[in-house]
C-alpha cells in the first residue's frame, strides 16, 4: 500500500522471482541452445495446420452467414429463402432511344440466358398477355356472368342451329315485336335496350349501304369488350419503363461465389453473353447490376485494392524496419513469426470454427496490426546485446524482462476480443473468437520462434556488428527536460479533439460522427452496378431493395396490398394475385359452365345463307318504322328518321343492286354474330384460374411449392440511407410484423454490427481492466477485490427485477468493475492508478481519432466500425508495454530505449499496413484504412508522448538511478520485478 504520508516510494523487488518469468526464461534458453530441433517442431505444427487449413478450412460468402440463425428477424428470412428460394436477381439493363429499339435486344439477352437452364433460373423479360385469355370469363363478376347466361338464352334457337333466325329480315322483325311487347308491358329498360339495337341495326345498314367495304357489327354484345381491357392486347408486355428508353431482362443466378473472389460461373457466363450483346447491337448501352453483381464487384474491387495494398504494406514495412532496426535480418525474422503464428491461426480457425466469413476473414491484418510482439522482443534483445550480454544471456534477459509483459498485453487483448463472442452479431462473435485465439498464438509464437532464429542468425555476431535500432533520443530528453509541458500539452489536445466530437443543435448535445447506413457510399466510384442502379430507381422508380410480405391466400394478399399502398414509404407493390380473378371460384364456376356448356355446341356458319326478299325485308323496316314513330323517345324518332331515309335510298337503286348490297350485308351480320359465339366459347374455359397457368419466371417469384403468396413491397425512396430505411420498416411492420426481405435484413445487421461492436468495446474495457488488477494486486487484495463486487452485483439484480427493470449485463459490468476498483484502490492506490494509466492510451487513443474524424467529416460505416476493439487492442499494448518498462525502474521514470523502438515500430508498421487500404478504389477499405491509421497514430502519440510524461512528473522526487549495468552471467541473481496474470507481485510498486 502507499505509505502514509503519500509521498512516493520506489519500487522495490518482489520476493520471489515469478514462476512464470523464469519458466519464460528457461524455455528461451532451451530453444536458443537446440534451435534446429525447436525450429523443426515448429515447422512440423506450421505444416500440420496449413495442411488442416488446405483440407478443411471453408468459406462463408452470404452475407447472412454474418448473423444470428437464432435471432427472430433472421428466422423469418430463412423462412422465406426457404419457401421461395434467394431471390437476388441479375439485373441486365438495356437502354436505347425507343421500345422498338430495345426489344429485340431483350429477346437476344433473354433466349440466350433462358438456354442456360443449369446456370439461370427464372429469366423474365417479357409476359405474354394472352396467356389467359381463354378463362377470361372467370375474371367478370356474377351479375355480368349471369347477364351474359340470360343474353344467350335469347340465341337459343340460333345457337341450336337455326341461323335463319339470325337473318336480316327476321332479325328486324323481331325487334319489332320485342319493342312492342316491351311497351305494353312499360318495361323501361327493356325498351331502352331494344331501342338502342334497333339504332344500331339501322346505323349499321346504313353504313353499309353507303360504303360496303364498312362494316360494324349491329349485334349487341354478350359481354362488353370493357369487362375485358387487356382483351385487345395480343403482343407480348415487355419489361419496360414508362417512357420505353430502358428495359429489363431479370435472371436468379444458379451457381454463385464460394469464395472472396466474387467470381462465379453464372455471372461469368452472364458478361459473356451482355459482351456479345453489345457488339451485335451497338446502338444500344447495356449494363448489368441488381445485388449479386454488386457484391461481387465489390468483393473483386476489394480483392485487387487488398492485392495492391499488401504490396504497397510490405514495402513499406520493410523500409521502416530498415531504418528503424538499421537492417533486414531481424525485422524479417519478426516477419517471420508473424507468418508462423497466422499460419497457427488458421489452423486454430478450421479446427475452432470451420470457416471464415466478410468480416473473419480480416483476421490475419488484424494479428499483423495487434500481435506484432516480435518487434518488441528484438528491440528489448538488442538493447541488451548493446550492454554486452552473450547471446543466450540475452535472449533469456529479454524473456524475463518483456517476456511478462508481452503475454500480458497478449492475454488482455485476446480477452477483450474474446468479449465479443458475447455479442448477437455473429460476424462479430466469430471474429472476435478466432482473433482472440491468433494473438494466443502470436504470443507463443514469438518465444517459439525468435529464440531459435536469433540463435541462429547471431551465433557468430559480437554486440557491435549487430545493429543499434531507432533509440527517440530526442523524444526521451524532451520528455525528461519538459514532462509538466509535453502532459499539459497532451490532456489540452485530449481536452479540445473530445469537444470535438460533440455538437450543441436545437437545444440538445450530439455527437458530430454518424454511422452512414448507405453500403453503396462504400462502393467504388464509377463503378457500373452502382451508377445502374441509381439511374433505374431515378427513371422508373425501381429499387434493388423490397420487403416481402408472405401470406397464405390470394384474398389476403389483396388486402395486404391495398394497406400497404396507403403507406407514405411505399411506392408500389408487386403480387401475383391482383392477376387472379377477384371473385373466387366457387361463386362463378357454374356460371361459366353454363356458358361454356351452350356455346361447346356452336354449329359452323351454314352455306346457304337465308334467300332475300326485297318487298319483305323492306315491310319489315316499314313495320319497324311505325312502331318507332309511335314512340316518344328521341332515340326512336331519330332511328325512324334514319330508317325512311335508308328506305327512300334503297327505292332509286336497281333491284339486282339492292340484292348485292342487302345479301352482303346479311352476310356481315350472320358471319359477325357468329364470330362474337366464337370469341366467347374461346374465353369460357371452366377449369378454374391456378397459379399454374402463369409463366414458371413469374409464378415462382409470388407463390412457393408450399401454398405461400408473396407481396413485394418497394420504397417510395432510395433506402440505403438511414432515415429512410427506418421510415420504411416502421411503417411495412405495422402493417405485418412477420414481413422481412433485405432492406429489413439491412436494417437489422446495422443495428446489430453498432451494438454488437459497441458492446465488444465495453467487453474489452471491462475484460482490460480485470486483467490490469489481476496483474498489479496482490493475492489477498486481488480475492477481495474480485469477490465483494459480486454483492453489489446480486444487489443490482434484486433491485432491477423488483423494479420490473430488464437485466442489462452493460449496467452489471459497469456496478462491478466500478466497486472492484474501489475496493482495490483501498488495498493498494499506487498501484491500481498506474494500472488505470495503461488505459490511457487506448481509451485517449479513441478520444482523440474520433475528435479528429469529426474535424474531418470521416463518418463510421460497417466497414470500420471495427476500429473499437482494434484500437483498443492496439493501445492496451502499448500502454502495457511503458507501464512494464515503468515498473522496471527504481529512479525517476525515462522510458528505455527498446520502449521506444517497440511501441514506435510496431505502431508505424501497423499504419503503413492499414494506411496502405487507402490507395484503394473501395471507399470501404479507403475509410478502413483511414480511420485506423488515424487510430494508431493517436494510440503513438498517447503511448510515447502523454503517458511517459505523467509518469515521469509522478517520478519527479525520486532520486535518478544509474542505467543498468550488464547482467553477471548468473541470470538467478538479476532482480527482476514480475507482471503477470498467474503470477503475484509481492512488493509494493509505486
Amino acid at each position: 500500500m502507499s505509505s502514509a504520508t503519500g509521498t512516493e516510494r520506489t519500487p522495490t523487488h518482489p520476493q520471489d522471482e515469478g514462476v512464470f518469468a523464469h519458466l519464460l526464461q528457461s524455455l528461451t534458453v532451451a530453444a536458443a541452445r537446440r534451435p534446429g530441433v525447436t525450429l523443426a517442431f515448429v515447422a512440423l505444427i506450421t505444416l500440420v495446420s496449413i495442411g488442416i487449413t488446405a483440407r478443411f478450412l471453408t468459406f462463408k460468402t452470404n452475407r447472412s452467414d454474418l448473423l444470428d440463425p437464432n435471432q427472430e428477424f433472421h428466422q423469418r428470412w430463412m423462412k422465406f429463402v426457404q419457401r421461395f428460394g434467394d431471390d437476388s436477381d441479375v439485373v441486365v439493363v438495356v437502354e436505347g432511344n425507343g421500345q422498338d429499339q430495345i426489344r429485340p435486344v431483350l429477346d437476344r439477352i433473354g433466349v440466350r440466358l433462358d438456354q442456360e437452364k443449369e446456370l439461370f433460373a427464372r429469366v423474365l423479360y417479357k409476359v405474354d398477355p394472352t396467356a389467359l385469355r381463354h378463362k377470361a370469363l372467370q375474371y367478370l363478376n356474377p351479375a355480368e356472368l349471369e347477364r351474359a347466361q340470360s343474353r344467350l338464352d335469347m340465341y337459343a334457337p340460333i345457337l341450336e342451329g337455326h341461323w335463319n333466325r339470325a337473318g336480316l329480315e327476321s332479325y328486324c322483325r323481331r325487334l319489332t315485336d320485342h319493342i312492342q311487347l316491351s311497351s305494353e308491358r312499360q318495361s323501361t329498360s327493356e325498351l331502352a335496350a331494344l331501342l338502342s339495337q334497333s339504332h344500331d341495326l339501322v346505323q349499321s345498314l346504313s353504313g353499309f349501304l353507303q360504303n360496303p367495304n364498312s362494316f360494324s357489327s349491329p349485334w349487341p354484345e354478350v359481354v362488353s369488350a370493357s369487362s375485358f381491357p387487356h382483351m385487345d392486347v395480343s403482343e407480348p408486355q415487355y419489361q419496360l419503363t414508362p417512357n420505353g428508353k430502358m428495359g429489363f431482362v431479370l435472371a436468379l443466378p444458379r451457381n454463385v461465389s464460394t469464395d472472396f473472389s466474387g467470381t462465379s460461373q453464372s455471372l461469368a457466363r452472364m458478361n459473356e453473353i451482355v459482351a456479345d450483346a453489345r457488339i451485335e447491337f451497338p446502338d444500344v448501352k447495356i449494363g448489368l447490376t441488381g445485388i449479386p453483381v454488386l457484391e461481387a464487384d465489390e468483393m473483386k474491387r476489394s480483392q485487387s485494392d487488398m492485392a495492391a495494398a499488401s504490396g504497397i504494406s510490405f514495402i513499406g514495412v520493410l523500409l521502416i524496419s530498415l531504418i528503424g532496426f538499421r537492417g533486414f535480418r531481424h525485422p524479417l525474422m519478426s516477419m517471420t513469426m508473424i507468418a508462423v503464428g497466422i499460419a497457427w491461426a488458421m489452423g486454430y480457425t478450421t479446427v475452432v470454427v470451420g470457416h471464415l466469413n466478410i468480416l473473419s476473414l480480416s483476421f490475419a491484418t488484424i494479428l499483423i496490426g495487434v500481435g506484432d510482439y516480435g518487434t518488441h522482443y528484438v528491440s528489448a534483445y538488442l538493447e541488451q546485446r548493446h550492454r554486452g550480454l552473450s547471446l543466450i544471456d540475452a535472449l533469456a534477459k529479454t524473456s524475463k524482462n518483456v517476456g511478462p509483459g508481452i503475454v500480458t498485453a497478449a492475454v488482455t487483448t485476446s480477452l477483450s476480443f474474446f468479449s465479443a463472442a458475447f455479442t448477437t452479431f455473429l460476424g462479430v462473435a466469430e471474429l472476435g473468437i478466432i482473433a482472440g485465439g491468433g494473438i494466443l498464438l502470436c504470443a507463443v509464437a514469438t518465444f517459439a520462434v525468435l529464440p531459435p532464429l536469433i540463435s541462429l542468425a547471431d551465433r557468430k555476431l559480437e554486440p557491435r556488428q549487430l545493429p543499434t535500432p531507432f533509440q527517440g533520443n530526442w523524444l526521451r530528453k524532451l520528455l525528461k527536460d519538459y514532462p509538466g509541458l509535453v502532459a499539459a500539452t497532451g490532456v489540452i489536445l485530449l481536452l479540445v479533439f473530445g469537444a470535438s466530437t460533440l455538437k450543441y443543435e436545437d437545444g440538445k448535445l450530439s455527437f458530430r460522427i454518424r454511422y452512414d447506413y448507405n453500403l453503396l457510399n462504400m462502393q467504388a466510384k464509377g463503378v457500373e452496378s452502382v451508377d445502374l442502379q441509381k439511374r433505374i430507381f431515378e427513371e422508373a422508380g425501381g429499387s434493388l431493395l423490397y420487403a416481402v410480405s408472405m401470406t397464405d391466400s390470394p384474398q389476403r394478399v389483396r388486402m395486404l396490398k391495398e394497406r400497404f399502398l396507403e403507406l407514405p414509404t411505399v411506392s408500389r407493390v408487386e403480387d401475383l394475385a391482383t392477376y387472379l380473378p377477384a371473385y373466387p371460384a366457387e361463386e362463378t364456376n357454374l356460371l361459366v359452365q353454363a356458358i361454356h356448356a351452350r356455346l361447346s355446341g356452336l354449329s359452323e356458319l351454314p352455306r346457304g345463307i337465308p334467300q332475300l326478299d326485297p318487298a319483305s325485308i323492306g315491310g319489315a323496316f316499314e313495320a319497324l318504322l311505325k312502331t318507332l314513330k309511335a314512340r316518344p323517345e328521341p332515340l326512336a324518332q331519330e332511328t325512324s328518321a334514319r330508317i325512311d331515309a335508308m328506305l327512300d335510298g334503297l327505292d332509286q337503286m336497281p333491284l339486282e343492286y339492292q340484292l348485292q348490297m342487302l345479301a352482303g350485308y346479311q352476310q356481315g351480320l350472320l358471319m359477325s354474330l357468329h364470330r362474337q359465339f366464337q370469341v366467347l366459347a374461346s374465353i369460357a374455359d371452366p377449369v378454374p384460374v391456378s397459379p399454374q397457368d402463369f409463366p414458371e419466371a413469374l409464378r415462382k417469384r409470388f407463390v412457393s411449392d408450399q401454398g405461400d403468396w408473396l407481396l413485394r413491397i418497394y420504397p417510395m425512396e432510395e433506402i440505403w440511407d438511414e432515415i429512410p430505411l427506418t421510415n420504411f420498416v416502421k411503417d411495412v411492420r405495422k402493417i405485418d410484423p412477420e414481413i422481412t426481405g433485405t432492406p429489413l435484413q439491412n436494417f437489422e445487421a446495422a443495428q446489430q454490427i453498432q451494438e454488437s461492436y459497441a458492446n465488444a468495446a465495453i467487453y474489452a474495457a471491462a475484460v482490460i481492466v480485470l486483467v490490469l488488477l489481476v496483474d498489479v494486486l496482490g493475492t489477498g487484495a486481488l480475492v477481495v477485490s474480485l469477490m465483494a463486487p459480486l454483492a453489489a452485483v446480486a444487489l443490482s439484480v434484486v433491485m432491477m427485477q423488483n423494479s420490473g427493470t430488464p437485466l442489462n449485463p452493460i449496467w452489471l459490468i459497469t456496478v462491478y468493475l466500478t466497486v472492484a476498483v474501489m475496493v482495490a484502490a483501498v488495498f493498494d492506490f499506487t498501484s491500481v492508478r498506474i494500472a488505470m494509466l495503461a488505459l490511457l492510451p487506448p481509451l485517449g487513443g479513441l478520444l482523440l481519432m474520433f475528435g479528429i474524424l469529426a474535424i474531418a467529416k470521416v463518418d463510421v460505416n460497417p466497414a470500420n466500425l471495427i476500429v473499437l476493439p482494434l484500437i483498443l487492442g492496439i493501445g492496451m499494448d502499448s500502454g502495457v508495454y511503458v507501464i512494464h518498462d515503468y515498473r522496471h525502474q527504481q529512479g525517476r521514470y525515462e522510458m528505455t530505449r527498446s520502449t521506444v523502438n517497440a511501441v514506435m515500430m510496431t505502431s508505424l508498421t501497423t499504419m503503413v499496413g492499414f494506411g496502405s487500404m487507402m490507395v484503394a478504389a473501395h471507399q470501404g477499405l479507403v475509410s478502413l484504412g483511414m480511420v485506423l491509421t488515424i487510430g494508431v497514430a493517436c494510440c503513438l502519440f498517447v503511448s510515447l508522448v502523454l503517458l511517459p510524461a505523467v509518469l515521469t512528473l509522478m517520478t519527479r522526487n525520486r532520486a535518478d538511478v544509474a542505467e543498468e549495468p550488464p547482467l553477471e552471467d548468473d541470470l538467478d541473481d538479476a532482480p527482476h520485478v514480475v507482471s503477470l496474470p498467474v503470477s503475484r507481485v509481492m512488493s509494493e510498486v509505486a
